[in-house]
């Protein structure tokens, strides 16, 4: 038979030129099915968008980015676009997440037990047991004793507030200011009016929407706590992460390149030597401090003492105006506890400022160290932002991310007088 001839191959600009069709037609036919194509993919993405998801979204985005990822803006739009998908999929599985991350979070705060007692020749499961028992019979003993308790307190005063709010217009009433007004012109019915009209109804808005405020957050937490701090799952898993932490803490490590990986680390242990000192000892302190006060207010025979005390402890995260709240909330309720309320006013001042003095003086220095040293204006500044923007949650958090700021700020002024040295 004979050879067939080896097909030659074509070169695109030898079949333009065999079909007759100029270049400059050619690129325009592209051009209009090119946008022909978007037209249509915008159409039908439009015709199936109930059923788009993130997902496929990412999808998309990847198929259309991933071939030009060398390119500086596909690039960058690509690791936007992972960046946006990243925040949606943990805000989405947060409530699923939240057991973990409180978990993990105890067992950062624990793991510095489990070390010291490993010092000490105790073997790492043993210690994590111990600390696991301890725990679980300290969370089942304040559900048992405490809380019940304190809800009950908190609904007492929140109903209470309306009470309250009349026995200070009376009080005001009563007193001087109405001899006071009465030097205007104003007649003693007058001036009752006014305050029957305006003040009782201004007063008793405030302290309910006070102490409603205050119950909404322990009652919120509380819930919390019941649905995500499941006390099946939030053991096990603190249990095992106690177990092999620092093997957790390596494969995190591990994620980063090799070539950042240390100086990454280094930079986590400073980031650790702050957070971590500050978390346990603002935690420690919160505690002595909360009790101190529910202790004291009881001696003092002021009512809703173990209130008083949680929300002391609670608010002992805010620095200046948790003070300034507390000190304020329970002067309220000792001026209306019955009773010698001039003395139980002056032990709940006495109290407070005491406290203060001896949380700068002795707690802080020991407890919490000289690490976390953030300047009080800039401290200021921080609380009312991160309460501006993320409510109760920015007042707690506003210490310790300012004073990370502020030490990535000195990190980076550190490497910049470095470089030119360097070079």
């Amino acid at each position: 038979m004979p050879r067939r001839a080896a097909r030659k191959p074509v070169h695109p600009a030898g079949l333009q030129e065999s079909e007759g069709i100029p270049p400059g037609v050619r690129a325009g036919a592209e051009t209009v099915l090119g946008a022909a194509g978007v037209l249509l993919t915008a159409l039908l993405s439009y015709a199936v968008y109930p059923s788009l998801s993130p997902f496929v979204i990412l999808a998309g985005l990847l198929f259309l980015l991933y071939p030009w990822r060398r390119e500086q803006v596909p690039n960058r739009l690509l690791w936007l676009g992972v960046f946006l998908f990243a925040v949606w999929f943990f805000s989405a599985i947060m409530g699923v997440l939240a057991p973990f991350l409180i978990a993990f979070f105890l067992a950062y705060i624990l793991n510095p037990v489990v070390v010291f007692l490993g010092r000490r020749r105790v073997p790492r499961w043993v210690s994590t047991l111990l600390i696991m028992i301890l725990l679980v019979g300290g969370v089942v003993a304040v559900g048992l004793f405490i809380i019940p308790v304190a809800m009950e307190q908190f609904q007492a005063l929140t109903a209470g507030a309306g009470a309250l709010a009349e026995d200070a217009s009376r009080a005001i009433e009563s007193g001087a200011l109405v001899n006071f007004l009465g030097r205007f012109g104003m007649t003693g019915e007058k001036v009752k009016e006014v305050l029957a009209q305006n003040l009782t109804p201004k007063l008793e808005e405030m302290l309910t929407r006070l102490f409603a405020g205050l119950f909404d957050v322990v009652s919120s937490v509380s819930s919390v706590a019941h649905q995500l701090l499941n006390i099946i799952i939030v053991p096990f898993v603190l249990f095992y992460l106690l177990m092999d932490f620092p093997l957790v803490l390596h494969r995190f490590a591990m994620l980063v390149p090799k070539k950042s990986r240390a100086r990454f680390v280094q930079l986590a242990f400073r980031a650790d030597d702050l957070m971590g000192q500050y978390f346990r000892g603002a935690i420690l302190v919160a505690a002595i401090q909360g009790t101190i006060s529910g202790f004291v207010l009881w001696l003092a025979g002021v009512e809703y003492a173990v209130v008083l005390g949680l929300m002391t402890a609670a608010l002992d995260f805010v620095p200046y105006v948790g003070l300034a709240v507390s000190l304020i909330v329970a002067s309220i309720v000792a001026l209306f506890s019955g009773g010698a309320v001039g003395t139980k006013v002056l032990v709940v001042v006495i109290m407070y400022l005491s406290q203060k003095i001896f949380e700068a003086a002795v707690l802080g220095p020991k407890i919490l160290g000289s690490h976390v040293g953030v300047h009080p204006v800039l401290l200021i500044l921080s609380l009312l932002v991160l309460g501006y923007f993320m409510g109760f949650l920015g007042l707690l958090i506003a210490v310790p991310l300012t004073a990370l700021l502020l030490a990535g700020v000195k990190e980076w002024e550190a490497v910049r007088k470095r470089a030119p040295a360097e070079e």
